[in-house]
Formats: structure tokens, C-alpha cells, sequence
């Protein structure tokens, strides 16, 4: 033998079952770990695309730059892009969106490429040249086509320090592409279009003509100094200096930007990763504990073999390598397929992971956006495969390093008088205090005592099994809660169709209401209102003022959808009142506490008397709390006071008479894709319209119920696995040790059955201890999961059926794994047994 390390591939061809339930939980916690690295590699990758499309690809931009500061941004070497444009004005299509034009010089326009995707024609190249998006031009009204004028009325202002009016001025633009729409813009009230270069000298005075730039830096890490020297260089003003938050923190850069200017919440994507991150490290450790659990019973049954090497010259170094040879040949076969598993099946367990997170969280439309976006960002990513191989290699090693250490540290004189006394040694009774008492059942008395010969390998063994049992009384509690909190929604109507950007006009309604497949549209109205200084609503008078931080809403429904809402709510003559416009429904805001200020304080009485716009209202109804607010669409609540009325009276309190949502209820037996093509056909006419199908969403929704379940069930399935493996090499290392001992019982009579009643009996009793633990630690586990969903820690009543499948559960699967090992006995020969030695 010319190298030591050989031994390991010896020891591990001459120790198979060790070997694969090693190599098992290396494939597994591989499996993973490579799971979990890609997710969130491909969670990473949306988000820079998330950012990029809100924002554009950059770091960074300055406005408002003369000629001179804009020449050295470009031929400043520590910057890898800087692309200018100039923004050319602006124009409101109506009160909440404005038309933002701006010109890109040279290959800036790829710098935006969520507002670049073209339907039809090409990017403007000339001056005078627009393109424009879809949505734009239907609020414009334009019906034309590539290649003809469109007369825009624009306005120009610098940004700060000036005396001098806005730039107002009227331009004749050629149409010559036409891009795809891009909702993510509307976060900021804008459609941005763009113009072809040269056009901002032809139509701007020269004291309006000014750049702005767009910027990389070379060297990401020192962003923030690069960019702090260029401020005070060029002698950028402080307001000048628009840092792209998105963007940034997607790509882990550190920056000091004073003005919160991301209107984006991004903290979906930290939430999925910690979630990642927590099943790995919980796979990890249980998989450590069995390659722990293994290579130190292994070491203990070889310490002559390690002391004979001592003696005969191995040093400690030697010893040490040879377990972690053994530790670094099984990873070398198990991480690879544990690997390819990981990567084969993160992205469905990404997939449907995101499919309980609503599309908006990440900036999609829809959840075929949402999946759409995900195979676009599935691609194998390199860096997180490599750390997953690595993570789980340094975990194995740290595992095997006990093993390790106490190879190295083997006396030959200790290992070698060890070997001659070892019978002598176990022989010896050490018990103390032993109280003389009938033995009702020496099996399960004996295994209770066979629990006690190696208390450290049994509480490892258990603790294993008390991880399992943890995760499946959690998951089953949580299961069991998603199963309530997901119960089929009664949804009014079949589709919801929602423009916030102008609405629906009535005779929209009317002609969606004569469709031949539609039975009844219920339709609802909305207008929100600012306060001014003295906290009245400004734009509508009312008779009382409001609190700090409220808003002032007032919603309107028609008939059907006040039937549908309030009929349980209200009396039918309350309802006529509702009706008639003689009466209203108030949602008083929530009330709470920011930074000692009191916020939602305005409380209006049921039965009470309002006055808005000069007219008198009996409050027919007062709703608090968090249940019950108005909202379009899937919208949130916004606090303040929200008043309810009918559409008729919506008109004559506001001045309009336009619905921002319709709830069509078709007829049974319809064509639905017939009905697809009205709605897209009133997309077509109303700009900003979104819809969707209910029936769509209701096999979503069951879909991500199943995905969720499977994937519980596959964790539980994942870790009690591990747990197992722990199991079966305890009771084969407890029969192979124990040889001699099990023949001299066989011997003097003791039967097969007995013997297989006793190690069944450590089994039950593995069984028993993790349960009665995993059990409460599940319990405690299953309150803070309530309380991260309620943000309060509350006793809730124990989950006493997950408990007692979990203990059911975990006796069933240590006698399946102990009876695993049960077979080496039976092929035990008696006299071979007890002349076997140790």
C-alpha cells in the first residue's frame, strides 16, 4: 500500500450499508441546496429585470447638464456607460397620467427595453420622428396609422432654480413606431415616448435645451465615491442626482441616496430567499447529524485499527485525511447527482412557490406574466451551483471533523490494550443503585436499557427524528390554515374589468349590459379626494373635517351590485333608501399610531346626518375595523373615510358619471371566448383597461393549493427521510456491535421472535421520545408562524390532530427502519456469533 488514504476506498467498499446511507443524505441535502441556489438565482434574476424595466438599465442619472459637464461624463473612464438624453416635455392625457417625451442619443433607447418593444414600424432615427405606445395613442384619440402627424401640445420647465415660465409650445411629430404597452410606468403616472435624435435643437430655445445622463460605473463597488466625486467636480446640484433604487438593490450596490425615490417594494424577493435559506440550513443540519451520527459510531468500532496504524508510524495528520478521504469520495458521487436533481426541479418548485404571492408583488400583470417571467430567468446559474456543491461539501466535512479528531488523537498503546480487555471491560457492571423489581416485559425492558448503553448516540438518533416531527406539525397546522384561509371566494360577477385611467363611460355599461351573453353587469364608481390645511376635502365640500393621514373617498355602485353587497347588511327599505339616493353607507378609517400621532381618528355614527356637495345623507350604515373596506379592482385600502352611494347620486356629488369597474355576469352555457374578444375589443376603446376572468383564477387558485401541498409534503417527506437513514445505521450498528451478545442469548435460549420483539421495541421507543419532543417544538413552531401572519404572539389551541398523526407517523417509520436492519439477524448463526470477535 503505497498511500494511507487508500484505506478510505477500502473502508468504504468494506462498509456498503454505512456508505449509502451517507451518500443518501449527501444526495439529498445536495438536492436541496442546488433547489434552493438556483431559486434564488432565478429570484435574483427577475428582479434586475423587474428593476431594469421600471427604470431603465443604469446606476444613476444627472440632469440638467450643460454641453461641457455632459462631454466629461462621457469620456470619464471610471464610468463603462454614459448615455445622454434630453427630455423634451410633457403633457397630461388626463388626471392621473402625463406623456413624458424624451430623446436618446446613440444606443441610449437600449437602455429601456420594457418601453422599446416594438408592435408595428421602427424607433425613431430622425428629428421630428415619434414613437409612441399603444395605450398612449388611444388616449390621445389617434386613429392613424405609421407614418402620419401628430400634433402635440407640450410643456418644458427646468427643474429648480429658475424665474422663468414653463416652455409651452405645440410640435408636429411623424409617427414611426408604435411600442408595446408598459403598465409598470403608470406606478409613476406616466407613459414615456420617445423621439429620434436632434429633435430637442429644431423645437426647445436654447436656455431649455439641457442633458441629462445616464450611468455605469466601472467598478460597482465604489459606486458611491465615484459618483460623490463626480457631484462635486462638475458641481452637480444635490436635486440633480436621480439614483435608480431598484436597480441598485437588486445588484447588492451600496449607495447613500438621500430621497426615497423607489415606489417599489421589493421585499417579496428577501422574504422567498430567507424562507430558501431556512429549509436548507434545517436540511443541512439534519443531514449532518446522520453523516455525524455515522462516521463517529464508524470511528468507534475502528479505534484498534487506528491504533495499530499509530503504531506502525501513521501520524495524527495521516488519520485525520483518511476520514476526510472517506467524507470527500462519497461527496465526490453524491453531490454531482444531488446537484443535477436540485437544478431539474427548482424551477417547478419556484414556480409554485410564487403562485401563493399575488402577480403584483412582482410587478406582473397576471400570473401567466409572472410564469413568463420565470422562464425567461431559468437559465442555469453557475455561481449559486457552485456554492450549493460547496456549501454542502463544508458541511460534510464539518460533520465528519469529530469523526476526524478522534481518529487523530487514538493512543496505539490505549487502542491496543483496548482490543485485549474489550470483552473484560463490557462485561463489567457499573450500575449503581438498582432497586430488585418484577420484569413485566424483558423486551421492552431491555430495550429501554439498550437506549441507555450510548445516551449520545441515542439523543442524536431522536433529535434527527425531532426535526421531521417539528416540520410536519408546522407544515400540517399551516396546511390546515391555508385550507380555511383559501376556501373558494363567492365572486360577484365572472370578470373583473377596471380602468382607474379614465373609466368606463355609461354607454359603455349600456352596451356591455345588451350583450347577448351577458345577464346583469354590476358596476361600481370611485373618486378620491386630498385634504387641504384645515383637513377638509379639496374639490368637494363636506360638513365635517377629516383626521391626519386620512383620505376622502366616495365610491358609487349600481343597483346590482348594492343587491349583491348589502343584503344582508341592510333592510330591504334600507336598501330603497340606498337606492334613491337618500341615503349612504360610511367605512371609517382604522385608527393607529405613527411616531406618536394619532392617525384614523374621524368616527361618523350610524344613523347620523351628513352633508356633501349640499346634500343631506342618513349614515344608513357604519362599518370599522379591517373588514368590509371599498376598493376597485385588487386594490388595497386606502385609510380615511370612505362614503358609499348609489351611481345616480355619485353623479350629481362629483360631476361624473364615469364607472372605473364592471363585474359582467354572464348567462349560463356561453361562449367565454367569444366574450374574451368584447373585452378585448373595450380594451381597444378605453386606454388602461385591465381584466380578469374568475374562472381563470379560481383554477389558479386551486392549482397553487395542490402545488403548495405537494411541496409541504415533499419537505416533510425530504427531512423524515433523513431522519431515517439515522434510524436504520443506530439499530445495524447496535446489532453489529452487539453480535456476540445476540448469540449468547439465542444460546441459551432466547428466541428469534423475542429478539426481534426487543429491537422493534428500541424502535417504538425512538419513536415515542421524538414524537412527545417534535410534538411541542412543532407547537411552538406553529405560534410564531401565526403570529409572522397576525404580527401577534397568541396561544392558539394545540394542533392535536397533526400531533397525533405526527406521533403515529414517527412510530410507523422507526419500525419500518428498524425492521430494515432486523434482517442481518435472521441470517446469524448461533455458534458463529458467539465466536465472533469484535
Amino acid at each position: 500500500m503505497k498511500s494511507y488514504y487508500k484505506l478510505a476506498w477500502k473502508e468504504i467498499l468494506g462498509q456498503k450499508v454505512v456508505s449509502v446511507l451517507i451518500l443518501i443524505a449527501i444526495v439529498l441535502s445536495a438536492a436541496m441546496t442546488t433547489a434552493v441556489g438556483q431559486a434564488a438565482g432565478n429570484l435574483n434574476a427577475m428582479r434586475r429585470q423587474q428593476a431594469i424595466a421600471i427604470r431603465g438599465n443604469s446606476y444613476a442619472s444627472f440632469v440638467q447638464l450643460t454641453e461641457e459637464k455632459a462631454q466629461v461624463l462621457e469620456h470619464d473612464a471610471r464610468l463603462s456607460y454614459a448615455g445622454r438624453y434630453i427630455q423634451i416635455g410633457s403633457m397630461e392625457l388626463n388626471d392621473i397620467l402625463r406623456l413624458d417625451l424624451a430623446e436618446y442619443w446613440g444606443d441610449g433607447l437600449h437602455t429601456r427595453p420594457s418601453y422599446t418593444k416594438l408592435v408595428e414600424g421602427h424607433l425613431p432615427e430622425k428629428p421630428m420622428e415619434i414613437a409612441l405606445s399603444e395605450d398612449a395613442l388611444q388616449f390621445l384619440g389617434f386613429t392613424g396609422s405609421i407614418g402620419d402627424t401628430i400634433s402635440l401640445p407640450l410643456s418644458k420647465a427646468l427643474r429648480h432654480d429658475v424665474t422663468i415660465e414653463p416652455y409651452d409650445y405645440q410640435a408636429d411629430f411623424v409617427l414611426t413606431g408604435i411600442t408595446q404597452n408598459n403598465y409598470l410606468g403608470y406606478l409613476y403616472g406616466s407613459i414615456l415616448g420617445f423621439v429620434g435624435e436632434g429633435t430637442a435643437k429644431e423645437i426647445l430655445p436654447q436656455k431649455y435645451l439641457y442633458y441629462c445622463m445616464d450611468i455605469r460605473t466601472v467598478n460597482s463597488k465604489n459606486f458611491q465615491e465615484i459618483v460623490d466625486d463626480l457631484i462635486q467636480t462638475l458641481d452637480i446640484h444635490e436635486l440633480d442626482t436621480i439614483y435608480n433604487h431598484a436597480y441598485l438593490n437588486a445588484l447588492g450596490i451600496h449607495y447613500n441616496a438621500s430621497e426615497d425615490g423607489s415606489m417599489i417594494d421589493d421585499e417579496g424577493f428577501p422574504f422567498l430567499i430567507l424562507a430558501g435559506v431556512l429549509v436548507t440550513v434545517l436540511v443541512l443540519l439534519a443531514a449532518g447529524l446522520v453523516i455525524y451520527n455515522i462516521l463517529k459510531i464508524s470511528a468507534a468500532r475502528r479505534i484498534g485499527q487506528y491504533g495499530v496504524l499509530r503504531a506502525i508510524g501513521a501520524e495524527k495528520g495521516q488519520l485525520y485525511g483518511i476520514v476526510a478521504a472517506e467524507v470527500l469520495l462519497l461527496c465526490m458521487c453524491g453531490i454531482p447527482a444531488g446537484v443535477l436533481l436540485g437544478f431539474l426541479s427548482s424551477k417547478g418548485i419556484l414556480g409554485a412557490v410564487l403562485n401563493q404571492f399575488s402577480p403584483e408583488l412582482f410587478l406582473a400583470q397576471d400570473a401567466a406574466q409572472l410564469q413568463t417571467m420565470l422562464a425567461e430567468n431559468s437559465s442555469l446559474k453557475w455561481e449559486y451551483l457552485f456554492l450549493s456543491a460547496a456549501i454542502v461539501l463544508l458541511f460534510a466535512f464539518m460533520a465528519s471533523a469529530p469523526a476526524a479528531y478522534f481518529a487523530a488523537k487514538v493512543s496505539p498503546v490505549t487502542a491496543i490494550h483496548r482490543i485485549a480487555f474489550e470483552k473484560k471491560r463490557r462485561i463489567k457492571n457499573r450500575r449503581k443503585n438498582q432497586k430488585i423489581k418484577k420484569i413485566t416485559g424483558f423486551e421492552r425492558y431491555y430495550a429501554a436499557l439498550n437506549l441507555q448503553r450510548n445516551k449520545s448516540r441515542t439523543i442524536i438518533t431522536i433529535l434527527s427524528m425531532v426535526m421531521s416531527i417539528t416540520v410536519f406539525v408546522t407544515l400540517q397546522s399551516y396546511l390546515s390554515y391555508f385550507g380555511k384561509a383559501s376556501v373558494e371566494l363567492e365572486h360577484l360577477g365572472d370578470y373583473s374589468v377596471v380602468n382607474e385611467y379614465g373609466g368606463f363611460s355609461p354607454e359603455e355599461l349600456e352596451r356591455m349590459q345588451s350583450d347577448l351573453n351577458v345577464s346583469t353587469v354590476a358596476a361600481q364608481q370611485f373618486t378620491l379626494y386630498d385634504l387641504d390645511e384645515e383637513y377638509y376635502p379639496v374639490g368637494i365640500e363636506t360638513d365635517f373635517s377629516l383626521g391626519i393621514g386620512e383620505k376622502f373617498q366616495i365610491y358609487g355602485y349600481n343597483d346590482c351590485w348594492i343587491d349583491y353587497q348589502f343584503t344582508d347588511q341592510l333592510t330591504d327599505k334600507q336598501r330603497n333608501v340606498l337606492k334613491a339616493g337618500e341615503g349612504c353607507i360610511v367605512r371609517n378609517p382604522i385608527s393607529f399610531m405613527v411616531e406618536g400621532i394619532q392617525i384614523g381618528t374621524t368616527q361618523i355614527e350610524e344613523g347620523s346626518i351628513i352633508t356633501i356637495a349640499g346634500k343631506k345623507l342618513q349614515v344608513l350604515l357604519a362599518l370599522n375595523g379591517y373588514d368590509g373596506y371599498f376598493s376597485v379592482g385588487n386594490n388595497g385600502f386606502i385609510n380615511g373615510v370612505q362614503v358609499l352611494v348609489n351611481d345616480h347620486l355619485y353623479s350629481q356629488l362629483t360631476g361624473t358619471n364615469n364607472y372605473v369597474e364592471l363585474r359582467p355576469i354572464l348567462k349560463e352555457d356561453v361562449n367565454r371566448e367569444l366574450f374574451d374578444n368584447t373585452l378585448k375589443s373595450l380594451c381597444g376603446r378605453a386606454a388602461g383597461t385591465t381584466w380578469v376572468s374568475y374562472e381563470e383564477t379560481d383554477r389558479q387558485i386551486e392549482e397553487s393549493r395542490t402545488q403548495i401541498k405537494l411541496l409541504a409534503w415533499g419537505l416533510i417527506l425530504f427531512i423524515g427521510l433523513i431522519g431515517i437513514l439515522n434510524i436504520i445505521n443506530t439499530i445495524y450498528t447496535n446489532i453489529h456491535t452487539r453480535v456476540v451478545e445476540i448469540g449468547t442469548q439465542r444460546a441459551i435460549g432466547m428466541s428469534a421472535k423475542s429478539l426481534y420483539k426487543t429491537f422493534l421495541w428500541e424502535g417504538v421507543y425512538y419513536g415515542l421520545f421524538a414524537a412527545a419532543i417534535g410534538c411541542v417544538t412543532g407547537y411552538v413552531c406553529t405560534i410564531l408562524v401565526n403570529a409572522a401572519g397576525s404580527n401577534t404572539i397568541t396561544l392558539t389551541v394545540p394542533p392535536l390532530s397533526a400531533m397525533a398523526e405526527a406521533s403515529i407517523l414517527s412510530i410507523a417509520a422507526c419500525l419500518a427502519a428498524t425492521a430494515i436492519p432486523l434482517n442481518k439477524i435472521a441470517k446469524m448463526s448461533i455458534v458463529k456469533s458467539i465466536e465472533a470477535v469484535e
